[in-house]
């Protein structure tokens, strides 16, 4: 983002993913800090702690960037965030995101986690074929 200021923009969708039983309550614990306005401060402190997913944890995460508990306890008791996680994941089936991460820049499919010097390359390439004079037919 600091490198592209004008030309990226990131869109995050859940797709916890089955076999990690802590995945479904981190994702819906991210959405509750979304409601807060607090989305990137709790996400980064989840994958900073991608081992301590715990109910106990998650809630010491929210308290640490400063989410009004009681509505975060409420957003998580009450599975507001259920139908977006569903939504995310009919999704990720619908263009093919089968695993996490998986990003798109312009439609063009990045799987795993790559190193940032990786996803410049992609994005310049990008934003080259974007701001290229489209041919006349």
């Amino acid at each position: 983002m600091k490198d592209y200021p004008k030309d990226l923009r990131i869109i995050f969708k859940q797709q916890p993913l089955p076999f990690h039983k802590q995945a479904r309550p981190a994702a819906m614990a991210s959405l509750a800090a979304n409601a807060q306005g607090k989305f990137w401060e709790y996400h980064d402190v989840l994958f900073q702690n991608m081992k301590a997913l715990q109910p106990a944890d998650l809630e010491k995460y929210a308290k640490d960037v400063g989410l009004n508990m009681k509505k975060f306890k409420k957003y998580m008791a009450d599975g507001t965030g259920e139908e977006q996680i569903k939504r995310d994941q009919a999704l990720a089936a619908k263009i093919g995101a089968r695993g996490t991460p998986t990003s798109f820049v312009n439609g063009y499919m990045v799987r795993g986690a790559q190193p940032v010097a990786a996803f410049k390359k992609i994005i310049d390439r990008e934003l080259a074929k974007a701001k290229a004079p489209k041919a006349k037919k």
